[in-house]
């Protein structure tokens, strides 16, 4: 049930040819249809083939009424349990069921479709995540879990998610592309903990890391263990489990709740936000002296030769493990595909005719980066650009210089980034932040900042990241997106002092570009935010750069210079 999954399970994008990370695939005999939010649109419509039809979840009906409408009294509708969550399944049996259509388990359909091109699964080594990095012991983790088992009057939890039992563990592994995740389930009870993984890879020192008490079992022992389990009440999150495990264990009292991890986990201490801003000040050296490399290659590099050269220079910086993601090179029109991934085959060249949009991140032994930078090559852009351009710069600047009071839900800070482009008749199709995990994934919840309000949503916190990325897109001609990582951090208000309230601070180190920017646009406000941002971005790279790419001193001079009206 991860966000991000091993080529093994790449089950939808082999079917359908569509590989976003958001998708549901349904077939039935006539009709081939695939769901996705806005972000993927314009790349399902160029992936998938002419038998595939695109529905555009928010605009057309969910899968769940489709299926409903569509299907009639005694027909069957087939899952495969082991890929769908316990909440999905159950949300769409209920919904079934009211039509008089059944639901059932078709296990391995689609893998026996794949036959021998199924790739296989490969097994990494697990690291250790030294406590001077983490900020708390796994003894520690487990005390802290435990007393939350207790407080909610259960005798166990379930965890699933491969980020949380990577963060309880202190471990990280290299099963998952890009996210530094090993395959695992876990369970804790109240005198028990339980690794389900490759036990293989549990060397000496990995045992003695996570202490005796833990017992490690074989992967494929999960199902059989929670079949068999004696605890009266499991703490499980529906969202996270699957069906088919979720299954096994409803004869017992399951407590259907939020990850007990999670918000522990978003919450990060010292030694992780100090981590976390080192290591945006090594990614923001490469990604400045990547940009500067760039400007003196324009007209002779690729999307594709960009995306390899910028994980060059990431590479040369102390403690870089890879990138968090596929770099999102694009250039004109592809950039505004908002999750695009330039192929050697099919990019574009770089040239000065329109933008050039950068989303890229790196993981780092000490904190994950995801950054989101866009350029003009042109001389003079033009002043439709720059209008653009502005007009996003704006919403960033507004979310930045956010006071809320603590625990505020992103969906109610979500508009705040969008007004500028409102008030034009533009917006963008995706949320405006995600959190981003202390040498974890580039996306970790359950903080977040979108217009829908999410189940289970959680406000903000001190010590929480997340992104801050407004956009504007316009469909086969350019795409702008400004993105930063943020953490959250009490502030002092004038008035009323003991009420907590929140801000952000911008770790994020790479210069935001003046090029483009209408100076007639800002208010003084955003444009004194703008000049004392590219101002700290300059004073902290510059010894850096002169370390490791010395000939970008003067870009970074340029590119960081104030601008004035």
């Amino acid at each position: 049930m991860s966000e991000y999954i091993a080529d093994a399970d790449q089950r939808r994008a082999f079917l359908t040819g569509f590989n976003g990370s958001n998708g549901t695939a349904v077939v039935t005999q006539t009709k081939a249809l695939l769901w996705t939010d806005g972000r993927y649109w314009t790349q399902a419509t160029n992936q998938m083939s002419p038998e595939w039809t695109l529905m555009k979840s928010g605009e057309v009906v969910s899968t769940e009424d489709w299926l409903g409408e569509h299907f009639a009294r005694g027909q069957v509708v087939g899952l495969d349990p082991n890929f769908v969550s316990a909440a999905e399944a159950i949300s769409l049996k209920q919904r079934l069921s009211i039509n008089g259509i059944e639901m059932r388990s078709t296990v391995g359909l689609i893998d026996g479709v794949w036959g021998e091109d199924r790739p296989v699964f490969s097994v990494g080594e697990l690291a250790i995540h030294p406590e001077s990095l983490s900020g708390c012991s796994v003894a520690e983790k487990l005390k802290l879990l435990r007393r939350d088992i207790e407080t909610n009057k259960a005798q166990g939890w379930v965890g699933c998610a491969l980020d949380e039992i990577c963060w309880l563990f202190n471990l990280r592994g290299s099963d998952i592309p890009f996210n530094p995740v090993f395959r695992a389930f876990a369970v804790l009870t109240s005198n028990e903990m339980h690794l389900f993984t490759d036990q293989s890879r549990i060397t000496k020192e990995i045992q003695y890391h996570i202490g005796p008490q833990v017992q490690v079992h074989s992967y494929e022992d999960i199902g059989p263990y929670l079949a068999a389990n004696k605890a009266n009440k499991l703490l499980v999150d529906p969202n996270q489990l699957n069906y088919r495990l979720y299954s096994l264990i409803q004869s017992k009292e399951i407590m259907d709740s939020p990850s007990i991890v999670s918000l522990h986990k978003a919450k990060k201490n010292n030694a992780e936000l100090d981590g976390i801003r080192q290591a945006h000040l090594v990614d923001g050296v490469a990604l400045t002296a990547f940009l500067h490399w760039l400007t003196t290659n324009v007209g002779k590099t690729t999307e594709f030769e960009a995306s390899e050269k910028l994980e060059e220079f990431r590479s040369a910086m102390p403690g870089h493990k890879g990138p968090s993601f596929d770099t999102i090179a694009g250039y004109g029109h592809n950039g505004a595909i908002i999750h695009y991934k330039p192929e050697k085959e099919t990019c574009l060249e770089i040239g000065t005719d329109s933008l050039f949009l950068l989303d890229s991140g790196g993981q780092y032994c000490n904190g994950t980066t995801d950054v989101t930078r866009t350029v003009s090559f042109a001389d003079i852009p033009s002043p439709q650009l720059k209008y653009f351009y502005t007009l996003v710069l704006k919403g960033h600047i507004a979310f930045e210089q956010l006071v809320f009071p603590e625990g505020t839900f992103g969906s109610r800070l979500d508009s705040i980034a969008r007004v500028a482009l409102w008030r034009n008749g533009l917006d963008y199709p995706h949320g405006t932040g995600h959190g981003v995990g202390a040498y974890l994934n580039v996306h970790e919840g359950p903080q977040g900042v979108g217009f829908r309000k999410r189940n289970n949503e959680v406000g903000f916190f001190p010590g929480m990241t997340i992104s801050n990325e407004p956009g504007y897109y316009l469909e086969g001609q350019f795409g702008i997106r400004i993105e930063s990582v943020l953490i959250c951090k009490r502030v002092e208000t004038k008035f009323e002092p003991d009420k907590h309230f929140c801000g952000f601070e911008t770790v994020t180190m790479t210069p935001i570009s003046t090029k483009l920017v209408d100076v007639s646009l800002l208010d003084d406000d955003e444009l004194n935010w703008l000049n004392n941002y590219n101002t700290k971005v300059r004073h902290s790279l510059m010894q850096g750069i002169m370390k490791y790419f010395p000939d970008s001193k003067s870009y970074l001079e340029t590119e960081t210079a104030g601008l004035t009206r």
